[in-house]
């Protein structure tokens, strides 16, 4: 089982994400990093760190920045050669890691599928950092494939296949490649295999990402895959309207406004918005009040600290220590003498006073 993974400017992830791979249960692994003209001045070196962990499993490359497709073309060309005799490839992205049942669990129903029918195994994904929850991602369907993505790029892949459609679409670097990737296989009448339990995990790290950006120009990626697959969506355009139709109103998307958008999914997000600022405000509050409670413990902690300096600054007193003598002295005494000198003492305090 090969992994290859592609990295620009991931340097300071790109060990994790080797080590998941070479810490799987039960399968043998090699690990092929594709530097792809990394330029911020550190991740070429942690790249070849990473071969130091096991320089038998893994290999590291650097080429001039080429896009993630062809990356990830050169990574699974020198694992060929380097993990020679392997039936599977993953793709993993250097920020992301795979858990140490993931080989195991997606190439046991792989191996046990008809290999001319089962092109790759995919699993649910687990989302961290700005992201959160899991992707719990849909049966193989090659329908609603004409109509969505249905699995993230990390899964397990018959080389074998992989090879036959001629890996990915190297002029795809905007996104959506992975999707092409999948429509290829499905021409052929090859599917995937769902194994849903959350065995990927996107890290989310930044507010832009690849992905958000391809969504950003989704009209335009969406025309280019139908362009390439124009035969697969004619022949199944009816199919594929009334899917997606139904899909929209299941999401209560069907009704939209006048600028074509979906008035249930406007309002929620400006409800989510109304929460997010009152939530935010809240907590500005508490940090005024929890600033506020702060200022007076301290305020206290000095008045408690200051009296207890006048306090030592009185017993040091030679009259103080004195008078006390005297006290220890007489209550010393039996009652009936005790008592006159207690009255010598208070009148002795006033003409003091």
């Amino acid at each position: 089982m090969a992994f290859i993974i592609p990295c620009f400017n991931h340097g300071r992830f790109v060990e994790e994400a080797v080590r998941s791979c070479l810490a799987q249960d039960g399968v043998e692994t090699r690990v092929v990093v594709v530097d792809d003209g990394s330029d911020d001045g550190s991740t070429p070196a942690a790249c070849d760190r990473c071969r130091e962990i096991d320089p038998a499993r893994v290999l590291v490359l650097h080429q001039a920045n080429a896009g993630l497709p062809a990356a990830r073309n050169a990574g699974a060309r020198a694992a060929a050669e380097f993990a020679a005799g392997f039936e599977f490839v993953s793709f993993l992205d250097a920020d992301d890691w795979v858990e140490p049942a993931f080989s195991r669990k997606l190439c046991a129903p792989l191996r046990a599928a008809d290999p001319s029918h089962t092109s790759h195994a995919y699993c649910q994904e687990t989302l961290v950092g700005l992201g959160s929850g899991v992707w719990r991602v849909p049966e193989w369907d090659p329908l609603l494939l004409l109509v969505t993505n249905l699995h993230p790029v990390t899964c397990i892949v018959r080389r074998k296949c992989f090879d036959e459609v001629g890996g990915f679409d190297e002029t795809m670097r905007r996104g959506y490649e992975d999707w092409d990737l999948w429509l290829r296989f499905a021409e052929r009448g090859w599917r995937g295999v769902r194994v849903p339990e959350p065995l990927f995990t996107w890290r989310r790290h930044s507010a832009e990402t690849m992905i958000a950006d391809a969504v950003s120009r989704h009209d335009e990626l969406y025309g280019a895959l139908v362009a390439r697959h124009r035969a697969l969506f004619d022949a199944h355009a009816v199919e594929v309207i009334r899917l997606a139709n139904g899909l929209l109103r299941s999401g209560d998307a069907h009704w939209v406004d006048e600028d074509r958008r979906s008035i249930l999914l406007t309002q929620l997000r400006a409800h989510v918005q109304d929460v997010y600022h009152e939530c935010y405000a809240l907590r500005e509050q508490s940090s005024r009040d929890r600033e506020s409670r702060e200022a007076a413990e301290r305020a206290l902690a000095d008045e408690i600290a200051n009296t207890a300096r006048v306090r030592a600054g009185y017993e040091c007193k030679p009259a103080l220590r004195l008078s006390r003598k005297l006290h220890g002295a007489v209550d010393a005494l039996p009652r009936p003498l005790a008592a006159p000198l207690r009255s010598l003492l208070r009148a002795a305090r006033r003409l003091a006073g």
